[in-house]
């Protein structure tokens, strides 16, 4: 494991995976020596600490352990300006470091590749650069396998070449990791591909409702554009940021690409989550939920408001059609890799759904939306 001597730079700090390294870096009394340096985008450190506090108050950090974080503890800066901050001489102490940062919408983003690709790239070189650098994790995302993988995917499998994808995100992911390998043999590089991250284990929704909103939508609409049998790989995001720890701290790793994911055993099918739904809303267990066509669900279209709150419908049906892409894919992200190294299987989605919809359901599904498209 890490010793007190290591210092971690973490980049993407004020994001809804990055505060959940951070919030789980102050809250763990076992990481309570590791040194940590923050990657914000702000003018001044004050101005950066100012959007860190905020981030971390979102998991519900005291604020006695949100105090620890200062303005020592800030690096200005971003992927795309690493230039600003290259020759800040606090790096020179840095030996871990964990890029998360990025544009993860699944909209049109007009800086998407400027970003999550030529950003990536330039932050890469940088620290690949540093006297004491000891690992490098680059955080992608397990969706890059594209639009037709098989039922269970390996890690070796992608990216691949001219491979269809449903969005910009993930095409963007996979040209990383691609140029990554390409350009950096010699360094101490990991990547590791979260699957679908939705919501925290015992906060819910209150961090960020990402993802989960689509859920709700099936379930309002009650169909699915998939078989009821048909599984989706789901895991919490303090999940996610307690394996990144693990492995960027662990003193040996057997690969240099991970899936954190739930795995074949441990998705849900969409019948599970049903009715995890009706257990979360205390309903009755009903047989209406069902398969449908993106068509059947459409004609749903002038009772939209009552379903989602007011909203754009057009809007709503595109979000209906891209996540209904995403639901029959029936994939599992083999996660073998990372239990073999510590890392423990994640909860079920079903375990932890009630969190995420009693924190959401004062919310209307088209607010909670937005999230994923700004």
């Amino acid at each position: 494991m890490s010793t007190t001597k290591d210092c971690l730079l973490l980049a993407g700090a004020t994001g809804f995976l990055g505060g959940a390294i951070l919030s789980e870096l102050l809250q763990n009394e076992e990481l309570s020596g590791l040194k940590v340096l923050l990657v914000v985008r702000a003018k001044t450190p004050s101005e950066g600490l100012e959007r860190v506090w905020k981030s971390l108050r979102r998991f519900e950090v005291s604020e006695e352990n949100i105090e620890r974080i200062r303005v020592e503890n800030i690096v200005c800066g971003g992927l795309t300006t690493t230039e600003s901050f290259a020759d800040d001489p606090r790096l020179q102490k840095v030996t871990l470091v964990i890029n998360c940062a990025g544009i993860t919408s699944f909209g049109p983003h007009p800086e998407v590749w400027t970003t999550n690709v030529d950003g990536t790239l330039a932050f890469a070189h940088m620290v690949s650069k540093l006297p004491h650098l000891r690992r490098l994790i680059h955080v992608s995302t397990a969706m890059i396998c594209g639009s037709k993988p098989p039922h269970v995917v390996q890690e070796d499998m992608y990216p691949q070449p001219k491979l269809r994808h449903f969005v910009p995100y993930t095409e963007s992911k996979a040209e990383a990791e691609r140029r990554l390998r390409e350009e950096l043999p010699n360094c101490p590089l990991v990547i590791v591909r979260p699957t679908i991250v939705v919501g925290h284990s015992k906060l819910g929704c209150k961090p960020s409702g990402s993802i989960f909103w689509a859920f709700r939508m099936s379930d309002a609409l009650r169909m699915v554009t998939a078989p009821l049998t048909s599984r989706i790989d789901v895991v919490p995001v303090d999940y996610v940021a307690q394996a990144l720890l693990h492995l960027v701290r662990a003193k040996k790793l057997h690969h240099t690409t991970y899936h954190l994911g739930a795995g074949d055993e441990q998705s849900c099918s969409f019948g599970e989550i049903n009715d995890a739904f009706s257990r979360a809303m205390k309903r009755k267990k009903g047989s209406d939920f069902r398969q449908a066509t993106f068509h059947e669900a459409a004609e749903l279209q002038p009772h939209f408001y009552e379903l989602f709150g007011k909203c754009n419908k057009r809007f709503m049906l595109g979000a209906m059609r891209l996540y209904g892409s995403f639901a029959s894919l029936n994939t599992a992200f083999d996660n073998s890799r990372a239990v073999e190294d510590g890392v423990p299987t994640p909860p079920r989605f079903t375990d932890y759904l009630h969190e995420c919809y009693n924190s959401s359901k004062d919310i209307t599904i088209s607010d909670q939306a937005m999230i994923d498209f700004a």
